[in-house]
């Protein structure tokens, strides 16, 4: 019998870091993306509870699986028209640490990876319009440039009572 030299087993290549992805949304006609490890998930509340003397943007508060969700309507943060929401909005749960909302989009378009982000006041970008203050900067997703939102800064700049009522929920 004879034996034949075994090659030596090379170990694999590591894997390049999976590229970023961003969860795309439309709203007001405009489109929008948000990073991913920011988006929880997409929820259409039926029962939306209106809260006394709350500001404009709050729509209102849902039980989502037994958290009080504040459901915010960022139109007009963004820049946006305002219109009227559905009985029923479709809505983008999204969070920074332990604070969170349900922010009001007409529809989700998907996740989508992205490779590099342009600042918001890149000279490449000085034309395009979007919330810079909001953003974290601009991708690129099938030939348009979207605003990438940054969520810290959105949740930061909701009113105070909202981020008192998701802090005493999460608590």
């Amino acid at each position: 019998m004879t034996r034949m030299p075994v090659p030596p087993v090379m170990p694999a290549a590591p894997d390049a870091p999976p590229a970023p992805r961003a969860c795309l949304f439309a709203l007001a006609g405009a489109q929008f993306a948000v990073d991913v490890r920011s988006a929880r998930e997409v929820v259409v509340f039926d029962d939306i509870t209106a809260v006394p003397l709350a500001p404009p943007h709050l729509v209102g508060v849902a039980n989502l699986r037994g958290t009080v969700m504040p459901i915010v309507d960022v139109r007009d943060m963004l820049g946006l028209p305002e219109s009227r929401l559905a009985r029923t909005p479709r809505t983008l749960v999204v969070r920074d640490g332990t604070v969170q909302a349900a922010l009001v989009v007409d529809t989700v378009l998907g996740l989508e990876p992205y490779e590099d982000v342009a600042a918001p006041d890149s000279p490449a970008a000085a034309r395009l319009r979007g919330p810079r203050p909001l953003m974290t900067g601009w991708i690129q997703w099938a030939g348009e440039t979207l605003p990438l939102l940054d969520v810290p800064k959105i949740l930061a700049a909701l009113h105070p009572p909202t981020v008192t009522v998701l802090r005493e929920v999460s608590a």
